[in-house]
């Protein structure tokens, strides 16, 4: 179905959410209404490979501010090194700006995540269909949205470097590692690096691989992007089931992966 006014696609349809075996372990980032990153934002001079990187970055990070909604498929792995496991799944996040989040599996079924503006909720009854834990939106930072994570004032926080292009996603991407800054007074990062592709049309991110600093990596592949749409109020609430008991996380504890 083509979409209506205002919409848009990257790929070819909408999704439910599909999560592979216990592959809840989100990547914990804000959903914060931010002022848009425009371009005129950018240094003036921008040499070489690392001046087409953050020219990218700069571009990506005025195209996601400029989004209400967006949804997309992914393909995950984690691998966790200190264990010697790998996990894998697939799934879908939603996101509405400004503080909207979820991931509804499907497998493991009933796992969710979900931010409502004023608590951000994880209930993982494949672990137990008994507990729920509850964060604060502000001190949780409302949901795992990793393009903030990667495109708030990329150059003051990021060494950035422009490998290439190459097929990613539903096309061709942007291919460009991460290093993170020490800088004083800028939000850390909680990750070594990364790599990220960018769509070279839309510039929204079609993969991601997160070294982590827990040394776990994180692999994610993100298609069927859609952007835009409306997506119902009830995809971000979240109510606990009976009997369950609901843990609450003290004022600026980091969400829990699994």
């Amino acid at each position: 179905m083509a979409p209506g006014p205002g919409q848009s696609s990257l790929g070819t349809g909408l999704w439910r959410i599909v999560y592979g075996p216990r592959m809840n372990e989100p990547f914990p980032i804000l959903i914060i209404p931010l002022l848009l990153v425009s371009l005129g934002a950018a240094p003036q001079a921008l040499h070489g490979q690392d001046g087409q990187a953050y020219q990218v970055l700069y571009e990506a990070s005025d195209r996601y501010y400029r989004l209400e909604t967006l949804c997309a498929h992914f393909r995950q792995v984690i691998e966790i090194t200190l264990l010697s496991q790998t996990r894998s799944g697939e799934g879908t996040v939603c996101q509405r700006r400004p503080d909207r989040f979820s991931m509804r599996f499907s497998d493991p079924e009933g796992d969710l995540v979900v931010g409502d503006g004023e608590f951000l909720w994880t209930f993982y009854p494949s672990m137990d269909d008994m507990q729920v834990m509850r964060f604060s939106a502000a001190g949780s930072g409302g949901g795992f949205n990793f393009y903030r994570s990667f495109l708030e004032d990329p150059r003051g926080r990021f060494d950035a470097v422009h490998e290439g292009r190459e097929p990613m996603g539903d096309g061709t991407s942007h291919k460009i590692t991460l290093t993170p800054r020490e800088v004083s007074g800028s939000r850390p990062a909680n990750f070594r690096s990364a790599v990220v592709w960018f769509d070279v049309d839309s510039y929204l991110i079609t993969g991601l691989d997160i070294h982590e600093t827990n040394e776990t990596i994180r692999r994610i592949r993100l298609t069927e992007i859609r952007v835009n749409l409306p997506i119902p109020d009830e995809e971000f609430r979240f109510v606990p089931p009976r009997g369950a008991r609901v843990m609450t996380a003290p004022e600026g504890a980091g969400v829990s992966s699994r």
